[in-house]
């Protein structure tokens, strides 16, 4: 639809145009009205509507000087004049002052819309011609980012300036908008998404009186380019657009806010330094306005601070869902004040998560809860943020408790789990199958018995397991000598370790090690 402003000094007849003629039907809805040129001029300015339906004679502002100020500020805007048959002086006024029609008092409904026809293929056309200019404009804004060649890039630059009509050079900030939500067809969404939010920014900037300019980048993402007026350059501007998107739109967007200014010339250093303050969104979460002044652009650490990780096995273990939940949740608070780069959070929790499987994995009642690791790199590396990076690992780790919670149905499976974690936490102790069989309240025979049905292995192969796993893992340590592994790993004779080794892994700790 079309928008059209209606002016006349004779309010009934005001009225009756507003309510009586029958716009929507002709594709056009009233914007606002006035009663005399100069209120008029004013809501024009802020409203700016398609057609200006003014009369010719009014008091304070006639239409005459009313339709030269509004060609002057806006020369796409499509005039049109009420007049009588005594005033065909004022239409040729009229006529010269840019308006495309008139119609003559009292009016006629079947004259209204025939005007109104041709008036509104006059504004499809300025549509169309400012749809190719703004498009003309963001191609040439594209290569601007990109573009290294200096000639070429002072011929993009006079070219944007000669369809921006400016008679000076204008100072310039950026900011960049992304998409935030994460749906199944996404490419389908991302391309309604953006034109979603191109149409309701377009609107809200022109209510506002500002210029901007607009370029696709990357998958959801969108460039604004904004002339640095001193409204643009408040922070609770930003907040206030956030706030309207939110309200407006079924989806949420971060908006990343550069705070700099500078001429055309400096549009890659600008998008540069917006693509920095979008990164801190993997810190921030989804929906934020991320101001560039807030960043902490020198405190990105590569050192990932010591994890609880055994704690977190053992609540993995006793299936305690909130303990585990809490463990991540303060360790990666802590990754965010650190400010630890992404790439070593994405593979410090994969790593987590697979060393988890691991031990569960040596525990032979816990074969079947481990998730495939190609499973597990998507769920982890397709975050964006951390807190998705700690959700991820979070429903991963349920996963394992909820397979180890079915399985568990079994009484005697349980009494092997407590077992095996008994021996997993004890290993480096004098561990006996009388010591074993106390602590679960069983017999050693029945407890030798039900280990093997359930395990497929005796207590005694599967404590040797442990004990040589984690030799393994100390012997990567050279400042552990061997005698010093055996005896973590609960062997006082360190012949006997050594053959014991020899005879699981085919090479002595030694040699092992060297292999390392």
């Amino acid at each position: 639809m079309y928008s059209i402003f209606l002016v006349d000094d004779e309010e009934i007849e005001l009225e009756m145009m507003r309510d009586i003629i029958r716009w929507e039907e002709m594709g056009i809805y009233v914007a606002g009205t006035a009663i005399n040129g100069k209120d008029a001029l004013e809501k024009i300015q802020t409203i700016q509507p398609d057609i200006v339906l003014t009369d010719v004679q009014m008091p304070i502002m006639n239409g005459i000087e009313l339709a030269k100020q509004v060609t002057e500020q806006f020369d796409w805007m499509k005039i049109v004049f009420l007049t009588g048959h005594d005033e065909f002086t004022y239409v040729k006024s009229a006529l010269n002052v840019g308006a495309v029609g008139y119609l003559l008092k009292p009016l006629d409904l079947e004259e209204i819309a025939s005007v109104m026809t041709r008036v509104k293929e006059k504004c499809e056309e300025v549509r169309l011609k400012n749809r190719s200019i703004q498009v003309t404009k963001s191609n040439i804004l594209k290569e601007l980012i990109y573009e290294k060649n200096e000639d070429r890039k002072s011929n993009l630059m006079e070219s944007f300036e000669r369809l921006e009509r400016r008679s000076y050079q204008a100072d310039y900030t950026v900011v960049l908008v992304s998409i935030d939500d994460h749906v199944e067809e996404r490419e389908m969404f991302i391309e309604d998404a953006m034109n979603q939010i191109r149409t309701f920014m377009g609107h809200y900037f022109l209510s506002c009186q500002l210029s901007w300019n607009d370029v696709s980048l990357r998958e959801g993402e969108m460039l604004i380019l904004m002339d640095s007026h001193p409204r643009v350059m408040q922070r609770l501007f930003w907040v206030e657009l956030a706030q309207a998107v939110k309200q407006a739109l079924p989806f949420m967007v971060t908006l990343a806010v550069t705070e700099q200014v500078g001429p055309l010339t400096q549009v890659h250093a600008l998008y540069d330094q917006a693509r920095k303050v979008l990164s801190e969104l993997f810190y921030k979460g989804y929906g934020k306005v991320i101001f560039a002044q807030d960043m902490r652009m020198n405190m990105d650490s590569d050192q990932l601070p010591p994890f609880a990780e055994n704690e977190l096995l053992e609540a993995v273990q006793q299936m305690e869902e909130e303990r585990v939940v809490w463990l991540l949740q303060e360790y990666c608070t802590r990754l965010v004040t650190l400010r630890v780069r992404k790439k070593y959070i994405h593979d410090w929790a994969l790593d987590l998560v697979g060393r988890i499987q691991e031990q569960l994995r040596s525990n032979p009642s816990d074969t079947h809860t481990a998730e495939t690791r190609a499973n597990v790199y998507h769920a982890i590396y397709d975050c964006q943020t951390i807190h998705e990076i700690e959700e991820a690992v979070s429903q991963i780790l349920r996963h394992m408790m909820e397979s180890m919670k079915d399985r568990f149905t079994d009484k005697n499976l349980k009494l092997v789990h407590q077992v095996s974690s008994i021996i997993q936490q004890t290993y480096h102790e004098q561990i006996t199958i009388t010591s074993l069989s106390s602590q679960v309240y069983l017999s050693p025979n029945y407890l030798r018995s039900i280990f093997k049905e359930k395990t497929g292995v005796t207590i005694h192969d599967y404590l040797t397991r442990i004990r040589l796993e984690k030799a393994k893992q100390m012997l990567s340590d050279p400042s552990l000598k061997v005698q010093d592994i055996a005896q973590k790993v609960g062997y006082e004779s360190t012949s006997y370790f050594i053959s014991l080794f020899l005879k699981h892994q085919g090479v002595t700790p030694n040699e092992y090690r060297k292999n390392l």
